[in-house]
Parts: C-alpha cells; structure tokens; sequence
C-alpha cells in the first residue's frame, strides 16, 4: 500500500514539474521572435519574421560624410513598416526621404525611394543549421527625380553561436532601371521647339553583403555589435563600411509606447575611397 502511494505521489510531482517546463517551452519561440526583432541591427537584416498579426516599425536617422575631392553630406531618414501576414511571412514597406544633399554648394531634398517586399522564414535553426529567409524587394520609385525603379533579392542567415553570441549574415542582389529622357531643341522654323526625344534606358546591377556578428551583454536589453555593410556595383566600385553598434531595450509594463521598444546607435565609417569617410545612425524600432 505504502508504495503504491509513494509511486502515485512521485507520478503527480513529475506531472506537476513538467506542467511550466512546458509552458516555457511552448513560450519560447514567442518571445525570442519579439525579442529577435526589435534586435536587428540597422543595417543587416535577420531571419526572425515579425509575429502573425504583429507589426514591426523602424525609423533611422543616417548622417555621412564622403570627401573626395568634392564635400559630399548627406542627411537619410529612412523609414520601415513589417507586418506579419504568417508564422513564417510577413510584408515589408520601405522608404527613404533625403532631409538634405549637400553636394559642395548645391542642396536637394525630396523622397528618394519607395519599396515593397515580401520576406519567408524557409528554414528553422538546429543544431548545425542556421535561421534562413529570403527576401524579395520591388522599388516602384528610385531617385529624387523618380525616374528609376529596382528590383532586389536577398537570403539572410542568422545563427546562435553560443548563450551570448549570434551572427547575421546577408547576400543579395540589386538590378535599377533608370529611363532618361534626352530631348534635342531647334527646328528650321523655331529655335526652341522639340525636334526629337530620345529614351535612353540605364541599367545598374549590384551585389549587396552584410555580416553583423552581435554580443548579448544583457540578454534581450543590451547589445554591442559590429556590422560590415558592403556594395560592389557592376562597373567595379565597392563600398565598404565598417559600423560598430549599440542597441539597449526598454520594457514597461505600464506605458504601451515604451513595452517592446529599442533604441539603436551606430558610428560608420568607410574602409576605402569609395566609401563614406564617417557618419552617425541613430534608430528607434517599436513591435505593435
């Protein structure tokens, strides 16, 4: 009788232990994915996909400076929505507005790119495996003038490499069309009248990379990292920075405008002439 009962109360203890080893099991994955998301660096992308029915919002202002004969400055806000449409998928909108172009004297502004993507989690990480997606990125308007559009492909690989280390990894590439308009003034009759419009048509290809290995000082609240971001164009040009980064997480359980919150800063700076000679990014991402 005796060890019936001790076998029946040893079967309850094992069942009662078992009951929140599951819970955080099965709590897990939630958490990392909001956690993963509100870490992406500020110029690699992660693996992680926002949440069903979750949305993911980032904003970056981005400063550079490029002296090459000519003082080039330029001032980015770019800006990013991703709305979770699966547990693997989820939609992407981009834009980039020009606050300001100082090239030597002269000063633009305006909307520099607008663009649509579609991104799918194909592969989980196991234990040699790594995270794995591709993103597909369609920009409908490139340029400041908007005579441009582009069309883009990127596999993104992200890997835990022990309880404090995890490495981003990014390959893509570019394609921009650009249609210029080359109109010839002067007729026999009139001076200033159209003789002829010529369509010239631009084509620039360009292999996009980024590694981003990041160190967890404080789990899911402290980051550094280091991202190396380069651009080899087509015509043979390669741009090449190098941005070590901090990323520190706000949670509150009381306000909603600071509950999954991150606050990102970055220092850039070129690694050849091709490259911006230094510059500063500062973002904020929020999970709604």
């Amino acid at each position: 009788m005796r060890s019936n009962m001790m076998t029946t109360m040893i079967n309850m203890t094992i069942k009662l232990m078992a009951i929140p080893a599951l819970a955080i099991v099965l709590g897990a994955p939630a958490h990392e994915a909001l956690a993963a998301h509100i870490l992406e660096p500020l110029g690699t992308e992660i693996a992680s996909t926002s949440p069903r029915g979750r949305m993911f919002g980032q904003i970056v202002y981005d400063y550079s400076k490029f002296e090459n004969g000519t003082t080039v400055k330029t001032h980015l806000l770019p800006v990013e929505f991703e709305a979770g449409i699966g547990e693997r998928t989820q939609l992407n909108l981009a834009g980039v507005v020009v606050l300001r172009e100082e090239v030597g004297a002269a000063r633009e502004h305006g909307v520099d790119e607008l663009a649509f993507g579609l991104k799918h989690r194909f592969l989980d990480e196991g234990a040699m495996a790594p995270d794995a997606a591709f993103e597909v990125e369609y920009v409908p308007s490139a340029g400041l003038e908007g005579n441009a559009h582009a069309l883009a492909g990127t596999l993104i690989l992200s890997k835990n490499l022990g309880p404090r280390f995890v490495l981003h990894l990014n390959g893509g590439y570019e394609l921009e069309t650009e249609r210029e308009l080359d109109v010839e003034l002067g007729t026999a009759l009139d001076p200033d009248a159209v003789a002829a419009v010529t369509e010239k048509v631009h084509n620039a290809a360009t292999w996009v990379y980024s590694v981003a290995p990041m160190f967890k000082v404080i789990p899911d609240k402290l980051i550094l990292l280091a991202e190396l971001n380069g651009h080899t164009h087509a015509s043979g040009n390669t741009e090449l920075v190098v941005a070590p980064e901090v990323i520190a997480v706000i949670q509150s359980e009381t306000f909603f405008a600071l509950q999954n919150i991150a606050f990102k800063f970055a220092v850039p700076f070129g690694l050849n002439d091709d490259s911006p000679d230094i510059g500063i990014r500062f973002g904020i991402s929020k999970l709604f």
